[in-house]
């Protein structure tokens, strides 16, 4: 009769651990999290130079570190740091720590099974037109236009290689902040089109 009360018991308990998301809305709406910003994620199987032109000039082959590294699309306001341009953006090259929380939106990911932070390099951009429900905010961090889901900014991961889903993540929902890129990086970035043009 016990084991029958305690299978009863996690039956009816289970649905009430589901994770969703852990960054909570402040008073203007952002999420952050113990008081970072957070941000959502996806990924995306692209075989394109990208929109900071990492790939040889006069065509769109991609160089194969930009199909295999950890790089990333923000939504468009950050790639260009509040502007339009889905060219060359102002943040083409910067690089950015993600940390997962361990929530996700519900029903669009899962629970990660890693929550060591990683850091990716911007090589492309995610438009609003088109991807409006995870990119279309209206401005730039800092200026409270969020998405749909409450986060200023959104992080679209090249999954190519498998590199995003070989971490454990699944559309996690993460903190962000921006830091100095590796040594790797600055010499990978250095290999773009749009460095030779002051980014």
């Amino acid at each position: 009769m016990l084991l029958c009360i305690t299978l009863a018991m996690l039956c009816f308990t289970a649905p009430l651990v589901k994770a969703g998301q852990k960054c909570q809305a402040d008073s203007h709406g952002v999420r952050r999290y113990n008081g970072h910003p957070c941000a959502s994620t996806t990924h995306y199987d692209d075989g394109h130079r990208g929109a900071c032109g990492c790939g040889p000039s006069g065509g769109d082959t991609p160089f194969d570190w930009n199909l295999s590294e950890l790089v990333v699309a923000p939504n468009g306001k950050y790639f260009d740091n509040g502007g339009s341009k889905d060219w060359c953006g102002h943040n083409c090259g910067k690089c950015v720590e993600l940390t997962p929380t361990g929530g996700f939106i519900d029903g669009q990911g899962q629970a990660p099974t890693s929550h060591s932070p990683h850091i990716f390099m911007v090589t492309n951009d995610c438009p609003a037109n088109g991807n409006q429900y995870w990119c279309g905010q209206a401005g730039k961090p800092g200026t409270n236009h969020v998405s749909r889901n409450g986060y200023e900014v959104h992080f679209d991961l090249q999954n190519r290689q498998g590199q995003a889903s070989h971490l454990g993540w699944d559309n996690p929902e993460v903190t962000w902040k921006e830091v100095n890129c590796p040594s790797h990086f600055q010499n990978l970035w250095n290999q773009c089109e749009c460095h030779s043009q002051g980014k």
